[in-house]
């Protein structure tokens, strides 16, 4: 199953602008307007339904700021208050078109569902316990906003009597109330319950209100308690030190939620005391989240109390035993075998799917599959090329193992490692741009034994392939070995403060390839320049009593996807229903 559904829905909602809004507008400016020359009505009549639409546009904002209280986030109200406005008017238009009558306001009930199912999700994380009995009173909250409109509807143009608008809204508010019911059905029934419900509510919450409190609270309440490692290595010539920061853990969900604070308080804490960072994206997808900032920052104090206590530890090492660099392809994958002295980096790259976590269950099974020195390899995700496949199957674990038991066929020797580190930060790619994080890039450089390695470390949340390729192609002319990475920074994704044009974005969607790459040459030539013999020593962090999410974001998401995948069947509930209804009602109420 293509599984970005999830990817794609938030970015729809955040990257709707200010487009969709004027869009919104100008369609209930110009739609009575040619419903009022349809009907051969005089321009003050069409100024009178504009002042009726402009009152249900109103009634529908308190309501919604009243009810999920959003005065702190205008653009969300606006846009909806705008689309169910737009709905009324359409459905107006189809009545008007029917009867030669110009009908304004009979359509006011086909915005009680869409924002009763909107209070009903966003009110629901707070005010609903364990029981999803309470959510049946949510079209109720809508009903002083549909007599309002009704009521001026009635006064100022007066084409439908208030008695067929009293029976309208009795029959229709039975409908809502089975409507509700549907949703209830298909979340016990389909979607995971009330908890998936309530973590969909708190979710909806931290990415269009950025108010992450309810969610965090949410992750927690279903959390898995257990202690977590960081990889650390310090690599130091005598005269400075950089880190290598590889944590067993997702730097997720989304932005200011939990573990979407991982690698922007991890570097910026430890650039205090050494320069440059390296953070890469070990094994492990959502499941291995920190809950809270909270746990976030109990992780970042563990490492850098160690980092403090390494700094001027000048004790030699013995000599520096592994295995050469190497890079091994097949079909479908892409590993490359980077030596830390004992310790193993294996990078893996997915070259037809999409680079996109490798789940704790694909890991151990990876482990028990290849007879390797499991100890010492620490699994990477280049998450470097975007697909909508990020799928794995029986065949991909088959072929990674195949891959992966090579890396132990190889022998073990003296090595001798000069390294570079060069940082870029962020602001050199643009002052507002959302595809890179804190981190920026790191351009990182190894001659292990004359074997010239380069590794391109953007922090970001994936890579456009052309310009994986194009950087990889470009530098091999230099180095045996180049690939492209990314850290799955989550610093950006799925908020919308700022600009809406934010959701899902990876590097290189908005950033001109060409300024990425200057930045990149300019930092090859000066690594070459400056190769250097480093030290290299590692130091295992245990972090005891870390709270991860386990299983919920992604058994959301699961819910999500199949919720996409049934967007048919709720398009058709949601606005097709009620706009049948009302033709049905205006037949029945002698109105058509």
């Amino acid at each position: 199953m293509k599984s970005r559904s999830f990817e794609h829905g938030y970015s729809m909602i955040f990257r709707g602008g200010s487009l969709t809004r004027y869009s919104l507008l100008l369609a209930i400016i110009v739609i009575p307007y040619l419903m009022s020359l349809y009907a051969h009505e005089p321009i003050i009549t069409y100024l009178k339904a504009l002042v009726i639409y402009s009152i249900m546009f109103l009634a529908v904002l308190v309501t919604l700021r009243a009810m999920i209280y959003t005065q702190s986030y205008k653009g969300f109200g606006t846009t909806l208050s705008l689309f169910n406005t737009s709905l009324v008017v359409f459905i107006d238009l189809l009545i008007t078109l029917v009867t030669h009558k110009f009908i304004v306001g009979f359509g006011a009930l086909s915005f009680v569902l869409p924002l009763s199912a909107m209070i009903m999700v966003l009110r629901g994380l707070e005010h609903n316990g364990s029981s999803m009995k309470k959510y049946i009173i949510y079209p109720l909250y809508t009903l002083p906003s549909v007599l309002v409109t009704q009521a001026f509807s009635y006064l100022l143009i007066g084409t439908v009597s208030l008695i067929k608008y009293a029976i309208l809204d009795s029959v229709f508010y039975v409908f809502s109330f089975l409507f509700i019911y549907y949703v209830i059905f298909k979340f016990e029934a389909s979607y995971g319950g009330v908890n998936i419900l309530k973590l969909f509510s708190s979710y909806l919450y931290a990415s269009l209100f950025e108010y992450s409190e309810p969610f965090e609270r949410e992750l927690s309440r279903n959390a898995v308690v257990r202690d977590t490692k960081v990889h650390l290595f310090v690599l130091s010539d005598g005269g400075g030190a950089g880190v290598v920061t590889i944590p067993e853990l997702h730097a997720g969900p989304i932005a200011k939620v939990g573990g979407g604070y991982l690698i922007s308080d991890l570097v910026n804490e430890l650039s205090r005391y050494v320069k440059p960072i390296v953070y890469l994206h070990g094994i492990g997808s959502h499941e291995l989240d920190p809950a809270t900032r909270v746990d976030v920052r109990k992780v970042v104090r563990a490492v850098t109390l160690k980092v403090k206590e390494t700094l001027g530890n000048e004790t030699a090492d013995g000599e520096c035993i592994g295995r050469l660099p190497v890079q091994l392809h097949s079909r479908n994958f892409r590993i490359t075998h980077v030596p830390l002295c004992d310790k193993s980096l294996v990078i893996v790259s997915r070259l037809v799917k999409s680079s996109d976590d490798i789940p704790l269950r694909i890991y151990e099974e990876l482990k028990r599959r290849t007879k390797l020195d499991w100890n010492n390899i620490i699994l990477i995700d280049a998450q470097n090329y975007y697909s909508d496949d990020n799928t794995w199957n029986e065949d991909d674990i088959n072929e990674l193992a195949s891959l992966l038991s090579k890396i132990g066929e190889l022998e073990q020797q003296r090595l001798e490692m000069k390294m570079c580190l060069i940082h870029t930060p962020k602001y050199a790619f643009g002052p507002i741009q959302f595809e890179i994080g804190d981190n920026g890039l790191i351009t990182w450089g190894l001659e292990v034994n004359e074997k010239r390695v380069l590794l391109v470390v953007f922090d970001g949340n994936n890579l456009r392939r052309e310009l994986a390729d194009a950087i990889i192609n470009e530098f091999r002319n230099y180095f045996d070995i180049v690939e492209v990475l990314t850290t799955d920074n989550h610093q950006y994704t799925g908020i919308a403060r700022f600009t809406r044009n934010r959701g899902y974005k990876v590097v290189g969607d908005s950033i001109n390839h060409d300024l990425i790459m200057r930045h990149i040459r300019r930092n090859v030539k000066q690594c070459l320049d400056d190769m250097r013999t480093m030290r290299v020593k590692y130091y295992p962090v245990v972090v005891q009593g870390i709270r991860l999410i386990g299983d919920s974001f992604n058994d959301m998401v699961r819910a999500a996807e199949l919720g996409m995948i049934d967007w048919k069947k709720h398009f058709t509930v949601l606005m097709v229903l009620p706009i049948l209804t009302m033709i049905a009602l205006g037949i029945a109420l002698g109105i058509l």
